[in-house]
């Protein structure tokens, strides 16, 4: 994939502390529309697979629903294009700069939302899936094409994440961790293509319907320090792909 030269992105002392405070923290711009267009060649060859496996068996499998809502994983592990975009030095400074020098692909899925039903996807922090340690890791959530409070784009509870995982309850459309009906519902976070909403995996976060006509694209790639480890068993979690060591690309 090709791409312009252009100055990486350097995170900043005052930056990492809003994170830390706040759990969240927004890089604008981080790529390009460009570099966006380019990507999504290959992230909706393996999405439209996912769609045509999920027709073929009745249309929804776990969370994912073919008419409103997929979550295609593991897409870097199969795709030299993704998995080489993943360890572009804009990754790698995002990163470093919070997990150390040694970091780790943990997880990576897009999750397209086609113009659905007004139905939320549910406050959750993503580490109820699967508690591991250390905790938290870091999730990058990169907007392929703009999330718009009309198209759904996430939401935050920031500070969310200091109280340390959460009990969640199962629902039809994923782990609940936090009421759609509390008060607080949070900050929308809107973010144009190519940006970069990080957040801990323990902040709480969900998304709205998409009530647009077109399809939003984000591509939710999740990172850790290397040696995770399962909480149940303490096992650590082997065959993760490599993404930087002592700070540079694996």
């Amino acid at each position: 994939m090709s791409h312009a030269m252009k100055p990486i992105i350097e995170v900043s002392a005052e930056q990492r502390a809003e994170m830390d405070e706040r759990g969240f923290y927004v890089f604008p711009d981080v790529f390009t529309r460009e570099e966006m267009e380019e990507l999504s060649v290959a992230l909706d060859a393996h999405e439209q697979r996912m769609r045509e496996n999920l027709q073929s068996i009745g249309g929804e499998s776990g969370i994912s629903r073919a008419d409103e809502i997929t979550f295609t994983d593991h897409i870097a592990e199969q795709d030299e294009t993704v998995a080489a975009f993943l360890k572009r030095p804009e990754w790698i400074a995002l990163t470093t700069a919070f997990l150390g020098p040694d970091v780790d692909l943990y997880w990576n899925q897009t999750v397209f939302k086609q113009p659905e039903a007004p139905r939320e996807f549910p406050w959750h922090q993503d580490d109820a899936y699967t508690p591991v340690v250390p905790a938290p890791y870091l999730t990058l959530w990169l907007a392929i094409n703009d999330a718009t409070p009309e198209n759904g784009c996430i939401s935050v509870l920031p500070g969310s994440h200091l109280g340390g995982l959460r009990p969640h309850a199962p629902s039809p459309i994923g782990w609940v961790g936090y009421s759609s009906e509390e008060e607080d519902q949070g900050l929308l976070v809107p973010a144009a293509a190519g940006s970069v909403i990080a957040f801990w995996s323990l902040t709480l976060h969900k998304s709205g319907p998409n009530r647009s006509s077109g399809i939003r694209k984000a591509f939710v790639v999740q990172f850790c320090a290397e040696g995770l480890r399962l909480v149940e068993g303490n096992q650590l979690i082997e065959g993760l792909m490599p993404i930087a060591r002592e700070g540079q690309p694996a």
